[in-house]
């Protein structure tokens, strides 16, 4: 659905591009005035395409992530494992509803882009109204002529245009609200919400700092864009999260695509995960989290037997087993499972507290 909302989205920016050489007049395609501009010079040449490649950058530093995840067990501070289909089903979900909603935004409201290859300039003679076949009024009413049109200037002309055209730099007109920012900001929350590690949400952050001068001075978006992707990003971000959690418990992975963890009754070091009834094994830093609180012990006998944590001669916390299968505190309904370790005359003792 994500990338399929990329075509979708492409459509409409495209779309929106074909309406403004139509329907605006020279005079609609007048950059119009912004405060941020004045802070910062006019990019040209290479550093008007800092702002993409810095969107690159942070995208391509995800995705590194994601594959390493895949080879890599990855302690967080979080303490859950990382699972890099819920990490891209976080990011594609929040983008689908964000670009929805820039849709809506940029379609119904045409403004005039203020990046190289938006900007109108009549010339002189057409201002002063001594131009016979650019007059004054042509500026004002109707389509822009093309007199005015930037070197750049390269609309779509037919619907094959409009669905199949992939160009995310050089449009005009998709601008409320920035789509810029808006992979960047995202970038941003899965980063701190899923890659905690240390450095890697100062960078992140950093690129973002980063740009939102640079998107300015590029004049590829006006401040307005730029400050309301900065706070509509988290706002539909944490909302979704509130609302639609990642699915990353026993319960959830059994239930809703049948994978089972389990621990591997041959080996009480060593963990399973059953896959369409194949079982795989699995290091314990990949299991689910509530898996790891209350994972149980069966030894290859099937005998009871008691599991032992602690230090020699300590105090240990127990879970014991049956010859049935696994016996938990949950089986047992009781709140403790106590033993102390047995000196060399005396048998084991175990308590069994209700």
């Amino acid at each position: 659905m994500g990338f399929v909302m990329q075509i979708v989205h492409s459509t409409f920016t495209n779309l929106v591009y074909y309406f403004e050489n139509k329907y605006m007049s020279g005079a609609q395609r007048m950059p119009l005035y912004d405060i941020g501009f004045d802070l910062f010079p006019t990019l040209t040449g290479t550093w008007w395409l800092f702002s993409d490649l810095l969107i690159y950058l942070m995208l391509a530093f995800i995705v590194a992530f994601l594959v390493l995840s895949l080879f890599v067990s990855l302690k967080t501070e979080h303490g859950r494992p990382i699972y890099a289909v819920f990490v891209l089903k976080r990011y594609l979900k929040t983008l689908v509803i964000l670009q929805i909603l820039r849709i809506m935004s940029f379609s119904f409201t045409l403004l005039p882009g203020a990046s190289k290859q938006c900007v109108y300039e009549p010339s002189q003679e057409q201002l002063d109204n001594t131009d016979g076949e650019y007059p004054l009024s042509s500026f004002v009413y109707g389509s822009a002529p093309e007199i005015g049109d930037a070197e750049e200037w390269n609309p779509p002309e037919t619907w094959q245009e409009i669905v199949f055209r992939i160009d995310p730099s050089t449009g005009c007109g998709d601008l409320m609200f920035s789509s810029h920012t808006i992979f960047a900001v995202l970038a941003v929350m899965v980063t701190w919400d899923y890659f905690p590690f240390p450095g890697t949400k100062g960078f992140i952050t950093a690129c973002l700092i980063l740009l939102v001068p640079f998107t300015l001075a590029s004049r590829k978006h006006y401040t307005v864009d730029v400050f309301t992707s900065l706070y509509v990003v988290p706002i539909v971000y944490e909302l979704l999260r509130l609302k639609h959690s990642d699915d990353d418990t026993v319960g959830a992975f059994e239930s809703k695509y049948g994978i089972r963890f389990e621990q591997d009754r041959s080996d009480p070091l060593s963990y399973l995960v059953e896959i369409r009834k194949v079982s795989h094994s699995i290091h314990l830093d990949q299991l689910p989290r509530d898996f790891r609180h209350r994972q149980t012990f069966t030894p290859p006998d099937h005998k009871s037997n008691i599991d032992y944590e602690g230090e020699e001669n300590g105090s240990y916390e127990t879970i014991g087993t049956e010859s049935e299968g696994t016996l938990s505190p949950e089986r047992l309904n009781t709140n403790t499972l106590t033993t102390r370790m047995p000196s060399q005359q005396d048998l084991s003792t175990v308590h069994l507290g209700v």
